[in-house]
């Protein structure tokens, strides 16, 4: 677990209050929204001259989160906006026209604070279990894998020292923090994760060396995108942002996304609307092609492995067992299928791209 999960602030309206209205006079608290590590504070206010409401959430970041790294994430940000992407957007200071404030907490460490605009809608999560059909739930794949694209076509060329560090959810640390983190696993299912970890190194690791890297979203889950009234998808929270694979968005995402494919749905078929459509935001190369389904599964085994060593640290949580649950089911159904062995070359047809991985006519 993230040792920067304790740290995580305890403010309330009254401690806050001053500097959000540094951003602007007349917001009030709506609620607080939920947050891992920080702290999410929907305000709202309304114009007496147009009647209309602006909506802004007051973001306190960790306070082990640094300068350079919220610097990152609003770097990241603003070039997914002008990639075409729909995400919040970063508010100043009415007086010195700043984007970053800093409020200290009572044990004297600071707080940055950043406000941003507030994208309604509902859960990915929510709107792909309420898919009325699979062509709907398909379309909303393909609007998901546009709005993904954008972001990672956004952040490739973007360089910042704050991007090169140490986190277990870079898939390029996946293979350690399962391997590490295998032990906690109950021992009637530590078979699975070891026969992935296996067909990891035979199919993946030769793959890996010819994958680009550059800065990523790293987290673009079911709970991450909000879906419009008017079908857009908004991608939010860079909080787990770095240096990775440069389809590690795109295979994060797929393994999300495999979550809601119905039980008598071909997995691959029902992912691939969304594939598609971030082909043509942020077109893939041959070999990310070939390493996607495998990195969404290790993404998978990396979130029960992390579930698992959570649970052991806090036995009394039984939400965090609970919550595994659809991923063993997922793992347990690939293993079962073999699906494995043939989703790049199902992947490379579906894109373009010759048997051998060379891009097609």
């Amino acid at each position: 677990m993230d040792s920067t999960l304790d740290d995580r602030p305890t403010l309330t309206w009254q401690d806050v209050a001053l500097v959000v209205a540094r951003f602007g006079e007349g917001f009030e608290l709506e609620k607080m929204l939920p947050s891992e590590r920080d702290q999410n504070f929907l305000v709202r206010r309304s114009d007496p001259s147009s009647g209309n409401e602006e909506r802004v959430v007051f973001k306190v970041h960790n306070p082990n989160d640094s300068a350079d790294f919220v610097e990152l994430q609003s770097l990241a940000l603003e070039r997914a906006v002008a990639a075409g992407a729909s995400c919040q957007r970063l508010l100043r200071t009415t007086g010195s026209n700043e984007a970053v404030e800093t409020l200290t907490l009572a044990s004297g460490r600071a707080c940055l604070c950043r406000a941003l605009s507030f994208l309604p809608g509902r859960m990915l999560a929510e709107a792909a279990a309420a898919a009325a059909s699979e062509q709907e739930r398909a379309a909303l794949f393909a609007e998901v894998g546009r709005s993904v694209g954008r972001v990672s076509a956004g952040l490739q060329g973007l360089e910042h020292p704050a991007g090169d560090r140490e986190f277990p959810w870079d898939l390029c640390a996946c293979e350690d923090v399962i391997t590490l983190r295998s032990g906690d696993v109950v021992a009637e299912r530590r078979h699975i994760l070891d026969g992935f970890l296996e067909r990891y190194r035979a199919r993946l690791k030769p793959v890996l060396g010819r994958l680009r890297r550059s800065i990523a979203h790293n987290d673009p889950n079911d709970h991450n995108l909000v879906v419009a009234s008017s079908g857009s998808v908004g991608v939010l929270d860079f909080g787990d942002i770095l240096r990775t694979y440069t389809v590690a968005d795109a295979a994060i995402c797929m393994a999300y996304l495999l979550f809601h494919i119905s039980p008598g749905a071909g997995l691959l078929e029902g992912v691939l609307p969304f594939v598609l459509a971030y082909h043509s935001e942020c077109p893939l190369e041959a070999a990310e092609v070939d390493a996607l389904f495998g990195l969404a599964l290790m993404r998978v085994c990396t979130s029960v492995s992390m579930s698992a060593y959570q649970s052991k640290l806090d036995p009394d949580n039984e939400y965090l067992l609970i919550s595994a649950q659809p991923a063993w089911k997922l793992l347990e159904r690939v293993a079962a299928d073999g699906i494995e062995e043939w989703a790049p070359a199902f992947l490379r047809k579906a894109l373009g791209f010759d048997t051998d991985g060379s891009s097609g006519p």
